[in-house]
């Protein structure tokens, strides 16, 4: 395709690219490529943590009575 037509299209043709389709696009008598990034993304990398220590539900039991907060205590 030409840029002209790649332009006229913008983000179709990078959703395309996005599900894995090369784009071919001819410009000033050269062809250039557009494709999704090889390999896994950054969140992929993430490491699954435990962030709550105890027992969950008992945050949702939990009552946020303020009356027992000390005013030093507020921020």
């Amino acid at each position: 395709m030409t840029a002209t037509e790649l332009r006229k299209n913008l983000f179709q043709n990078l959703d395309h690219a996005l599900q894995g389709q090369v784009l071919l696009i001819e410009y000033k008598g050269r062809q250039l490529e557009i494709s999704p990034p090889a390999g896994n993304s950054k969140l992929s990398l993430a490491v699954s943590r435990d962030a709550i220590v105890g027992d969950a539900d008992s945050l949702i039991r939990s009552e946020w009575d303020e009356s027992h907060w000390k005013e030093s205590d507020r921020v």
